[in-house]
């Protein structure tokens, strides 16, 4: 009886403490201040209106609205960190070969038109009229961009678990004094870990794990109580891009993936992260239904797109209460 009446008062105890803690983070955890909050970030430069990862693609975002740059990097064979999404060339240039096995002076010019990441049917091209774009074509160094884009915030996933490149990347950021403006990560949590001990000052997104680990503490209760390394939690969302990449996966993944996104996106969770100062970017959403799913019903601080110029009239001809 005694080990019933111990029992219950301790999950009586916990489960209020909890949903106060839920609510009012900063009576136990010291809120963040965010060095800065965007709503409006191009994945990939924005990849469905432009070429993406490419100067071109982020020249034109910046000038139609967008507030933060995401872009992908890579170590080349003679130790140079560029702009690049995937290991390989031959999607974004037409040639074959892996990145780290050529020179950056040797890398081939990314393709006047390409088809779209998640959708092939979609062609994203270039003017080829226009005799600057050859030059906004080359794959880009980091530092170039750094340089061209001093103010810039940038969002940068490393590709690789490769010490030098995280090392280098570091070093770019202080160089040019991003720390401020800056996010990395990696979905690896083993990249992630090595990112906190080459430069804590740098603002981290969340791995894939620590994404896993949030979720169940939040559906478990542990959440309030949780100390949190990231300072971005950045996961995704069902959308367009969603569906159209599970398309041919087997229906049992396809359950698995969708119960695994619904669990990910919930807007008490959300609020909670905002509370404790941890900003919450969504991705990759490209139509305005998506938008407004993402602002209105699930809070979000900001949003990934492809299609920055759509996302920018959303928020133009649309006001919603922010957290951060």
């Amino acid at each position: 009886m005694a080990l019933f009446v111990a029992c219950t008062t301790f999950a009586t105890v916990y489960v209020i403490s909890s949903y106060i803690f839920l609510r009012k983070p900063q009576w136990i955890h010291r809120k963040r201040r965010p060095a800065f909050i965007v709503r409006n970030i191009a994945h990939r430069g924005g990849a469905g209106e432009s070429i993406e990862n490419s100067l071109l693609a982020f020249d034109k975002g910046l000038k139609n609205g967008v507030e933060m740059l995401e872009l992908d990097c890579h170590f080349t064979k003679d130790s140079q960190v560029i702009v690049h999404h995937d290991f390989t060339l031959d999607r974004t240039t037409g040639e074959i070969g892996f990145i780290r096995d050529i020179e950056y002076n040797n890398l081939p010019r990314i393709s006047n038109s390409l088809p779209l990441y998640y959708d092939s049917d979609i062609i994203i091209s270039s003017d080829n009229n226009n005799p600057n774009n050859r030059d906004l074509l080359r794959i880009p160094l980091l530092k170039d961009v750094f340089e061209r884009y001093p103010t810039t915030p940038i969002n940068i996933d490393i590709k690789e678990n490769n010490d030098e490149l995280i090392k280098q990347v570091s070093d770019l950021i202080q160089q040019y004094q991003r720390e401020h403006i800056t996010y990395w990560g990696s979905f690896s949590h083993v990249i992630c870990r090595k990112l906190t001990a080459q430069n804590p000052h740098i603002v981290r997104f969340c791995s894939f794990k620590e994404a896993a680990g949030i979720v169940m503490g939040y559906w478990i209760g542990l959440l309030p109580f949780i100390t949190l390394t990231p300072g971005a939690f950045e996961v995704p969302v069902p959308g367009m891009v969603f569906r159209k990449t599970i398309k041919n996966f087997d229906w049992k993944l396809k359950i698995v993936f969708y119960l695994a996104e619904r669990a990910l996106n919930n807007k008490t969770m959300f609020a909670h992260l905002q509370r404790r100062g941890i900003p919450v970017y969504v991705w990759i959403l490209n139509n305005e239904q998506e938008f407004e799913y993402a602002f209105k019903h699930l809070g979000a601080t900001g949003v990934m797109t492809d299609y920055p110029t759509l996302l920018h009239k959303y928020l133009v001809s649309n006001k919603h209460e922010f957290m951060l």
